[in-house]
C-alpha cells in the first residue's frame, strides 16, 4: 500500500515538496510551484498531448503521473505513476526537463530518467540522462521536444 511522503523525507533527497499527495492519499500540501514555462498544454514532437499543471502530468489519453517533487537547480520532477496506469501502476519516476532557447515553436524538452522504480529514493538516483547532449541524452535516446498546443495545431 502506498503512503503519504513526508516533506521531510523529500528534502533529505534534494527536493522541495511540490504535493505530498499520492495516489493513495487525498490530502494536499502545496509548498511550491513549478516553473511557468511547464505549466500548459503541450505536444511533443511525435504527436503525444499532455496536459501539465501544478499537481499532475497527463498523457493523453490515459496515462497520469502525480508531481510529488521538484529540484529546480538539477531541473527534474518525481513522480508517482497513477495507480490506473497500465505500465508500472503507483511507482515512481523521474523526469529531466531543459528549457529550450532559440527553438521555436518548442520551449523546453524532457527524458522520461526511469519510470519504474519502487521508491523516491530511487527515482532520485536511478538516471541515466545528459542534457549537454539532448539528442541522445535520454538513455541514449532523444529529449522530447514540447510545444504549446495552441501552437501545435
Amino acid at each position: 500500500m502506498i503512503s503519504k511522503i513526508s516533506s521531510q523525507a523529500l528534502a533529505g533527497l534534494g527536493l522541495i515538496v511540490v504535493s505530498t499527495l499520492t495516489c493513495a492519499t487525498a490530502s494536499k500540501l502545496k509548498q511550491v510551484s513549478l516553473p511557468e514555462f511547464l505549466i500548459g498544454e503541450f505536444e511533443d514532437d511525435y504527436g503525444v498531448r499532455y496536459r501539465v499543471d501544478n499537481e499532475l502530468i497527463r498523457l493523453l489519453p490515459n496515462d497520469t503521473y502525480h508531481i510529488i517533487g521538484i529540484n529546480k537547480n538539477k531541473e527534474y520532477l518525481i513522480l508517482q505513476n497513477d495507480s490506473l496506469n497500465a505500465f508500472a501502476p503507483s511507482l515512481f519516476s523521474r523526469i529531466d526537463y531543459e528549457r529550450l532557447n532559440d527553438m521555436h515553436p518548442y520551449e523546453w524538452a524532457f527524458c522520461f530518467s526511469n519510470y519504474d522504480e519502487p521508491s523516491v529514493k530511487d527515482a532520485v538516483k536511478n538516471t541515466n540522462t545528459q542534457k549537454s547532449d539532448l539528442m541522445t541524452g535520454c538513455n541514449g535516446f532523444p529529449f522530447s521536444r514540447m510545444k504549446r498546443l495552441e501552437e501545435a495545431e
